[in-house]
């Protein structure tokens, strides 16, 4: 169990430390007391201190980052008690380099079934695929009432693979074959 942040879209004043206080922070944490919020980081920043998280307590905060990927895979609940501008259990907003160029191309939270309050916002992510393939009513929780609160916009930049050749439904996180959303 780890403290989570409650920085929202505030810049470091130190991208440095920043980075070092969320590997710190998340480091063999499973549960998350609070929000996670991955923000600023760089296209060379290793996450894979966030592969052990299964559980986010508040919400989870995913902007202005210009990493390719995050270890998130293992995350399986988000439950809601905090939203992100009073609405969100997930955003992921504003991921590219300056550029357009680099930036989140996948979520890959393969294992999350479930947001238990809260809706979904992604927008503004260039690179990003698959984030429309999901099947989001089928994550949030029946007694969810911000469920209907889903922005989900569509990749412009790039040309993203289809997975309906490797998941029968064609809802999937990734590219790969363990990606298909179950």
């Amino acid at each position: 169990v780890c403290t989570g942040t409650d920085m929202k879209l505030l810049r470091p004043s130190s991208p440095e430390s920043h980075y070092e206080t969320l590997r710190h922070l998340y480091q063999g944490c499973q549960v998350v007391q609070g929000n996670l919020e991955l923000t600023y980081l760089p296209a060379d920043a290793d996450t894979t201190f966030l592969k052990d998280i299964k559980e986010v307590q508040g919400y989870v905060l995913i902007a202005e980052n210009q990493v390719s990927g995050l270890e998130l895979q293992n995350l399986r609940i988000i439950r809601g008690t905090q939203l992100f501008q009073e609405r969100f259990a997930l955003t992921v907003v504003g991921n590219a380099s300056p550029s357009g160029t680099q930036g989140l191309r996948q979520l890959g939270m393969r294992h999350l079934t479930e947001i238990l309050k809260g809706g979904v916002r992604i927008e503004r992510n260039p690179q990003l695929c698959f984030q429309e393939t999901i099947l989001w009513s089928d994550i949030f929780h029946r007694h969810n009432e911000l469920q209907s609160e889903i922005r989900v916009e569509s990749t412009r930049s790039r040309t993203c693979p289809d997975c309906r050749a490797l998941c029968a439904e064609g809802h999937c996180w990734g590219e790969g074959p363990r990606d298909c959303q179950t």
